[in-house]
């Protein structure tokens, strides 16, 4: 199989195989490749350790503020490109991150703590596809699963949960099963991830092509776990189930589909109120717990989402 590579990318590899050492793509630039979609960016992986990088474009502009877990960038027309050293990271701590890396010469043991076995997959014109865990195969079954035990790469980054869901979303995978099964099973650790890295995944997650997938996010009680409710009864529940596909009709911007999200909600809920208690009923059981008040949003975002919802 060949993959494109940008020449920039390939000059990167090239000039790190002439000094000795070996040189990847890696993660999602070759996932999307595949796919014949273009990457947001591509990152290399090597068996140079961060010195020797520098050593070998000494030429270049370099930024090594990575340097701690091993990644170096270089700035070639104006673009910035991650190389990182092959690593074996340690205990993790809180869920977020590990307490040390350990470089390492091995690319099968840097690949093997990657989240999902279709970002476990490296790429090079030498050698072409390095493929461990299955990826290739998942790609082909549209699935997403984890690489390993995923109760363990869960264990480490809480935040794999939400981008098990987001990239379902993205690709229109399904999930494994027993990656889904631990996603209930462990729901609890996102509360060790902190709000700003949740917001990412989860505003990728709305202004996909699936948004509807979101609802992922309630039955797993991820977002429970936040404090952040539906308080729906189970038929309500499954009415929202099947009406949040009108989010795949709203324009593709994060406003629009975060109001229309609140506003299915909430409008289940207050299905239950009187028609004269609705608005206070609002500002005060619901306003308070949902998304947009909770996962750290611009204050322009906060005020318009919460003036429009009030109104309506």
């Amino acid at each position: 199989m060949e993959i494109f590579i940008p020449k920039e990318v390939s000059f990167l590899i090239d000039t790190i195989y002439e000094n000795g050492y070996e040189a990847f793509m890696v993660g999602g630039c070759v996932r999307d490749s595949i796919l014949n979609l273009t990457p947001n960016d591509y990152d290399i992986t090597t068996s140079a350790t961060p010195q020797e990088i520098m050593n070998i474009f000494k030429d270049y502009k370099i930024i090594d503020t990575g340097i701690k877990h091993g990644t170096v960038s270089i700035i070639l027309n104006n673009n910035i490109y991650e190389i990182t050293t092959y690593r074996i990271e340690g205990e993790y701590e809180n869920n977020r991150r590990p307490k040390n890396v350990e470089f390492t010469s091995n690319i099968e043991e840097d690949l093997k703590r990657r989240d999902f076995t279709i970002n476990a997959m490296a790429y090079n014109e030498q050698f072409g596809i390095v493929d461990k865990f299955n990826g290739l195969e998942d790609l082909q079954k549209r699935i997403i699963k984890t690489v390993g035990n995923p109760d363990e790469r869960f264990e480490e980054d809480g935040l794999r949960m939400i981008r098990a869901i987001r990239f379902s979303s993205k690709l229109g995978f399904s999930i494994d099963e027993n990656t889904l099964k631990s996603i209930y099973k462990n729901a609890y650790i996102i509360k060790n991830i902190s709000i700003e890295r949740i917001n990412d995944e989860f505003t990728k997650n709305l202004v996909s092509d699936n948004p509807q997938n979101i609802i992922l996010l309630y039955k797993t009680k991820i977002l429970e776990n936040l404090g952040i409710h539906c308080n729906l009864n189970g038929y309500y529940y499954k009415e929202l189930e099947r009406d949040i596909n009108i989010l795949k009709s709203c324009d593709n911007n994060l406003l629009d589909r975060l109001i229309m999200l609140e506003y299915l909600i909430s409008n289940k809920i207050l299905k239950c109120i009187d028609q004269h208690e609705k608005y206070k009923y609002y500002c005060e059981n619901i306003k308070k717990v949902n998304i947009i008040n909770n996962l750290r949003y611009s204050n322009k975002v906060i005020n318009y989402c919460n003036d429009i919802m009030e109104y309506m």
